[in-house]
């Protein structure tokens, strides 16, 4: 009897020790910090759909999408998670090795928060506002935001932030009279007495916003790691959209960005509201090239082959 307790020891030590080693560890790139735009990150890790693929991620924080960029074009990440899409097209465009293998927003998550003596976007003349770069992807719904009132990038000044939180920051400090703000921190915003200018879905409906990308020479190389990641990723998207899941989609939200109850509460059906992530598996291209057609008409000098930005893994 102790032989075989051992011989049956032994096995479950081996078994454990093989699922151990058959772990498979990603670097993953985001912007900012935990918040409603990385929602199914979140998910597939609190659900375990990572697991399920045998993958662990390891997903590291950057304060802009550039850095994120340079981090994945060096090959020290892997993937680049919910990345703004301006950048990685003027990354391409200037011959670095990435690629897009998913759309995950989109449409535009964006309000434009100003502070309470601001009443209108044209009340914006003069003022300073903060967005992500100066031909960044906030940047593109704001001027198109500007365009439907008449106005144009001259009649403001700018302060740049990559992430929200810095943008909220500005807003809060005074340093901004308006910034660009996602949730949950819009919600955040109009709680602490700032106005609510309008959304860019109102502006900028058929422009999506973020989407994972991939070094392409590892990619290559590791295709069905690239394919196992994505199927997590986007089983995550499929279960934050089933209505029975809301009460847990928030609780595992608030444990990342310890932020208001209500707030996220809010997040949630903002998101939903917009459609806001994309349930496709497969790369829109049309999608991306209106992002290029905004991007483009912000800076003619851009030129992209917008399909060769597209790395399809099937």
């Amino acid at each position: 009897m102790r032989k075989l307790l051992a011989l049956s020891l032994l096995a479950g030590t081996l078994v454990a020790g093989s699922a151990a080693r058959a772990e498979e560890t990603i670097e993953v790139g985001g912007v900012g910090a935990a918040n409603a735009v990385v929602w199914a990150h979140y998910i597939a890790e609190a659900k375990g759909l990572y697991a399920q693929q045998g993958l662990k991620i390891n997903l590291d924080y950057s304060q802009s999408n550039a850095q994120v960029l340079q981090a994945l074009t060096a090959g020290s990440t892997k993937m680049a998670l919910a990345a703004g899409i301006a950048d990685p097209m003027y990354a391409f465009a200037s011959g670095a090795g990435i690629a897009i293998v998913r759309i995950d927003g989109q449409v535009g998550p964006y309000a434009l928060e100003a502070n309470k003596n601001i009443a209108s976007i044209k009340d914006l003349k003069g003022h300073i506002v903060s967005v992500d770069e100066a031909k960044g992807t906030t940047m593109v719904y704001f001027v198109k935001m500007l365009e439907g009132n008449g106005m144009t990038r001259a009649d403001v000044d700018f302060i740049y932030a990559g992430a929200t939180a810095a943008r909220f920051a500005a807003l809060e400090s005074g340093a901004a009279a308006a910034a660009m703000i996602t949730a949950p921190q819009l919600f955040t915003a109009e709680a602490h007495g700032f106005v609510n200018l309008g959304y860019d879905t109102k502006y900028a409906p058929d422009i999506p916003f973020t989407a994972e990308l991939v070094n392409r020479a590892w990619a290559t190389s590791n295709k069905e790691t690239a394919k196992k990641f994505l199927a997590a990723y986007s089983a995550a998207i499929q279960w934050f959209y089933d209505d029975k899941n809301r009460a847990e989609a928030l609780e595992i939200l608030g444990k990342v960005t310890k932020m208001s109850p209500d707030d996220i509460a809010k997040s949630y059906d903002f998101l939903r509201q917009i459609d806001y992530f994309d349930r496709s598996d497969e790369v829109s291209v049309k999608k991306l090239e209106n992002f290029y057609t905004a991007l483009h008409e912000l800076d003619p000098s851009l030129n992209l082959d917008v399909p060769k930005l597209v790395m399809q893994l099937d």
